[in-house]
């Protein structure tokens, strides 16, 4: 049996590729793929040559930098963040379905959280909507139970991909 605990996180490399790709493509099931607003089939981390075509050296996919967790050799997970000056933006958290509720996802939410600290960054914010209760660690609950508060509610380009009324929630945590 697995320590999770233990999760190695790192900057992702070209040749996580195909390992991101499998994750992003089997984290979530059909069923509950709807509420996250770009299908699978168009998002970037759903095809290697797609994710190949816009990778930027060292750990770099259109601005936001992707890392990855690792146990035992395996990539367990991923996440990608963006920098925005005094606060860094969770954009993405995608964990193995067959790992999903070990402490996987919270140990890498840890990893942004500590680095925004060591950046001398104010908070970690992020996006979600209520529509993603499929998953729980994408899921509003979880992110609440990890200190993270209500800043807003706004309709965007994500949420209309979503469906009709679909708010984006954003949120916050202050380090």
């Amino acid at each position: 049996m697995s320590d999770f605990s233990r999760i190695l996180v790192r900057p992702a490399t070209r040749e996580d590729i195909p390992a991101l790709v499998l994750i992003s493509n089997t984290s979530v099931a059909e069923e509950e793929d709807a509420g996250f607003g770009t299908p699978r089939s168009e998002s970037l981390f759903s095809d290697p040559r797609w994710l190949s075509a816009v990778w930027e050296e060292p750990n770099r996919v259109r601005g936001e930098e992707v890392f990855v967790g690792v146990n035992d050799d395996e990539i367990v997970g991923f996440i990608t963040i963006e920098d925005r000056g005094p606060e860094l933006e969770l954009i993405n958290i995608n964990v193995a379905r067959n790992l999903q509720g070990k402490g996987i996802g919270t140990r890498l939410v840890r990893f942004v959280e500590e680095r925004a600290r060591q950046e001398g960054k104010r908070s970690v914010t992020l996006g979600t909507s209520r529509n993603a209760v499929g998953t729980p660690w994408k899921s509003f609950p979880w992110w609440l139970s990890r200190g993270y508060t209500v800043t807003g509610e706004e309709e965007n380009e994500w949420t209309q991909r979503i469906g009709p009324g679909v708010r984006e929630i954003r949120m916050r945590k202050n380090l």
